[in-house]
């Protein structure tokens, strides 16, 4: 089956995969092919590549919802367990929320689709391949990269994701009474199409092509629509990779607002449930909760801000742990616990916008420094805030060391100049000047006047006798008087008598 349009049976070509391309796909990419292989095509090979491709009867729904639901209503889908469905029915909501709404055809990556439902690539492969197996979806394509992609599809630039279809087992469709749309390859059902387009009492929903009439406002009890951001206008060249109708929502209506009344906090509600760990609950649920900050002139962005940080006493907010979503058992008591954070006795404290807009004013008035010591929420430094602590201190001298070596190393490796280079010429000049410069100052060291010296006159007395030298007699006699000495001061010690030890 052909790679490229799915439509055509094909023989392998010399691609970096060996892909099954056919010949009208092979040649519209540059190949080389025969005049008899791109006129051998029949409407027997699409029928042929539908049979293949589906495995079982299917049929395309109206809408995707329809598909959603009769997914869910399914025998297949009650016997999966209660932990593995709950992360299935998030893989089922983002395949149907990026579905086209004309061919059902949905293309979300990889990373939307593990998000999405928590599981790791390998699982979401094995899911994957169970819905196709029982015929709830129909890949058109697979995920291809530049480097390994067909010749028929080199035309395309970028990562592409895998292009699934929405479809029902025709079985399923029968006993739920899914609404379908017909088999245009059916020559019974053209009139029935016909007369189904012109007398349809329902209202269809929009091509997401028209971006413009895609309605993302909120329902509420009020009759005037509170949310009603609009996503980017439709350009071609805005699309990426994915196609068209992928695109997100440039920032919700209250992410900078503060909602006042009941069914705008209902609106605001809807906005933090794009937020993992709030998907599992509701809006009034998630209003019940944050009621009060936001009746403390809190935004959305100042909540998701609580949701990630932790207040300080003595500065700035610190980032605080975030658990993945899906291992959160209670996501509203992981909210109260978070929001807790940020409540005194008197109720909820300052929004971290209005504590940003507080340092600003302090780092102009008094400098950085200060702004980073002031307390969470307040408006002026004490006394108390100023001095420095002793980590602070040893912080700082750290940090003048690290500067200090910085600097030495610098100075050290840096280049010498030219001339402090050590050269042969500059050696002997050296050489040269330290021998001349000893040369003179041995000539200009002070020499002392020659004084005759006079004889002295002859002796008229005798001398007197030198000492008498001690011989070595004189020694022996005074060395022996000093042993009779010691002998006399005290009694001799005899050593102790030598016993050898027995072992026993």
């Amino acid at each position: 089956m052909c790679v490229s349009c799915r439509r055509r049976s094909g023989i392998a070509r010399n691609t970096p995969l060996r892909s099954i391309v056919c010949a009208p796909c092979w040649f519209a990419g540059g190949g080389d092919i025969s005049p008899a292989e791109l006129t051998d095509t029949t409407e027997d090979d699409t029928a042929a590549a539908d049979e293949l491709l589906a495995g079982v009867a299917t049929l395309l729904p109206r809408t995707a919802l329809d598909w959603f639901r009769a997914l869910l209503a399914s025998p297949w889908y009650q016997q999966v367990r209660r932990d593995a469905a709950e992360r299935l029915r998030g893989l089922l909501t983002e395949l149907a929320r990026r579905a086209d709404w004309d061919d059902h055809t949905s293309w979300p990556t990889w990373d939307r689709l593990q998000h999405a439902s928590g599981w790791r690539r390998s699982s979401t492969a094995r899911w994957l391949a169970e819905l196709q197996h029982h015929g709830w979806l129909l890949r058109i394509e697979g995920g291809t990269t530049p480097q390994f992609r067909p010749l028929a599809l080199q035309h395309l630039t970028g990562n592409r994701a895998a292009v699934y279809q929405l479809r029902v087992p025709a079985s399923e469709a029968a006993e739920q009474a899914v609404p379908t749309k017909p088999d245009p390859r059916d020559p019974s059902t053209e009139h029935a199409a016909a007369q189904t387009t012109t007398d349809t009492t329902w209202t269809p929903t929009h091509t997401p092509k028209d971006l413009s009439k895609t309605s993302t406002g909120v329902p509420t009890r009020a009759r005037a629509c509170i949310h009603s951001s609009q996503v980017s206008p439709p350009s071609a060249a805005a699309y990426g990779p994915d196609g068209p109708g992928q695109e997100e929502k440039q920032g919700g209506h209250f992410d900078r607002r503060v909602p006042v009344t009941g069914a705008e906090m209902l609106a605001a509600a809807a906005e933090l449930r794009t937020d993992p760990a709030l998907r599992r609950l509701t809006p009034r649920w998630i209003r019940s909760i944050t009621r009060t900050w936001w009746q403390a002139g809190w935004t959305n962005n100042d909540l998701r801000y609580a949701l990630a940080h932790r207040p300080r006493p003595d500065g700035p907010a610190e980032p605080a742990y975030r658990c993945p979503a899906h291992q959160l058992r209670s996501p509203d008591g992981w909210l109260r616990h978070r929001l807790s954070w940020w409540r005194d006795t008197n109720g909820p404290l300052v929004s971290p916008t209005v504590d940003a807009r507080q340092r600003r004013s302090a780092a102009l008035a008094r400098g950085h420094a200060a702004a980073q010591r002031l307390p969470y929420g307040a408006t002026e430094l004490s006394p108390t805030d100023l001095p420095a602590t002793a980590t602070e201190r040893t912080t700082a001298e750290s940090q003048l060391v690290r500067r200090w070596a910085r600097e030495f190393h610098a100075r050290r490796n840096a280049p010498r100049p030219d001339a402090e280079v050590a050269t042969p010429q500059s050696r002997t000049s050296h050489l040269t000047q330290i021998s001349k410069t000893l040369d003179e100052t041995r000539g200009a060291r002070p020499t002392a006047p020659s004084v005759p010296v006079a004889e002295p006159p002859a002796p008229t007395t005798p001398a007197p006798a030198p000492p008498h030298e001690p011989t070595a007699a004189t020694a022996h006699e005074r060395a022996l008087a000093r042993a009779r000495a010691d002998r006399a001061n005290g009694p001799r010690r005899t050593p102790r008598p030598f016993r050898a030890r027995r072992f026993r």
